[in-house]
């Protein structure tokens, strides 16, 4: 009862609208142009609100709220073991009546996890975001019949690929505060925790490291690897410089505040981001917002090339955004509106006739 209550104090400390505020249009008139002419355009909303009971789910869910632990249904005459609960009765076994049975917060992946970069507006913010199947062990040290569906994470930056396979042993943490939903839990590798972590039922976010791209370490630099990186230093004061007299790529980074360090193999670096302005600093920032690691400054090298030259259609460097898909460009959490901004604004300065100077 009283680990009920601390919950739902918890909720209600944290309560906000399920439709974010950023999400709210402005009110006005806009102008859009297209080939018949000059469109007005009225911002409007629609919003239908609902609630829904969480049903014979309601037991599984107040199990990962209230106790940490996670809750299954198992067979008694065939002993086929389901998580979650989705059935209360057996179709094999003349549906006799299933049972509730504890499981283990570990197991392993069932497939390689989807990972989602372009999300839908209500996990605006959370993307990239990982989501998977796990079979969970039981009691007796095999594994569930069915796979669990939720989120994975990693504490090395960003989710990317190779992080996750079949087969990949994980381990189920759950978040301090939780409300009884399934983004109440997540699962982490576990080659990624402490023997004591690994022991600890539950396991909570705070109780685990984020953010750990200094296990990247990229080497001493190579001569060459200095010279690269002193040019994309230079390249991307450049990029600052061109956004001044950009009208469109003001706008790509209007209404954002970022300080940001670069690491790369051939040094560190960052940059400010502050209403519609960069600023590039030649040293680290000591508390930034965000950290991104790539190896090799000659790949952001020529990103920054096709982004401060006319080069049209024609360029050589995939985007931004792609690199950190492909797990080239590592963020040290899940962040991806300042890289996406970054990416708009070649094209800005190419629509505004921009060229370097």
């Amino acid at each position: 009862m009283a680990q009920t209550k601390k919950a739902e104090a918890s909720a209600k400390g944290k309560a906000r609208p399920v439709i974010p505020a950023t999400m709210l249009p402005m009110e006005g008139i806009s102008e859009v142009h297209v080939p018949e002419g000059i469109y007005l355009q009225r911002n409007d909303a629609m919003f239908t609100g609902m609630k829904h009971s969480q049903g014979e789910f309601s037991d599984f869910f107040r199990a990962l709220r209230d106790e940490g632990k996670v809750l299954g249904n198992r067979c008694p005459e065939c002993r086929h073991l389901i998580i979650p609960p989705f059935m209360l009765r057996c179709p094999a076994c003349n549906f006799v009546e299933m049972k509730p049975e504890y499981v283990k917060d570990t197991g392993v992946m069932a497939a390689t996890p989807v990972i989602t970069v372009f999300a839908p507006s209500r996990f605006k913010g959370q993307e990239p975001f990982g989501t998977g199947r796990v079979f969970l062990e039981t009691a007796d040290g095999k594994l569930s019949d069915t796979a669990m569906l939720l989120r994975v994470r990693t504490t090395r930056g960003t989710i990317r690929p190779g992080i996750y396979k079949r087969g990949t042993p994980v381990k189920i943490a759950f978040y301090d505060s939780r409300q009884g939903e399934m983004l109440d839990v997540f699962a982490v590798p576990q080659d990624e925790l402490t023997p004591q972590q690994l022991a600890k039922s539950p396991l909570l976010e705070s109780e685990i490291e984020w953010g750990r791209l200094s296990e990247m370490e990229f080497g001493k630099p190579s001569p060459e690897q200095q010279k690269v990186f002193k040019e994309v230093r230079l390249h991307f004061q450049k990029l600052a410089e061109m956004i001044t007299r950009s009208q469109r790529a003001t706008a790509n980074m209007a209404n954002w505040r970022r300080t940001v360090n670069v690491r790369t193999g051939g040094g560190t670096f960052s940059f400010v981001v502050n209403q519609g302005k960069l600023q590039v600093r030649n040293t680290a920032a000591k508390n930034p917002d965000l950290v991104v690691a790539i190896e090799d400054p000659a790949i952001l090298l020529t990103w920054l090339h096709d982004s401060t030259q006319p080069s049209g259609d024609h360029v050589k460097s995939p985007a931004l955004t792609d690199l950190v898909i492909e797990g080239t460009l590592v963020l040290n959490k899940p962040e991806l509106e300042t890289i996406t901004r970054l990416d708009r604004v070649p094209r800005s300065l190419r629509r505004d006739n921009v060229v370097s100077k």
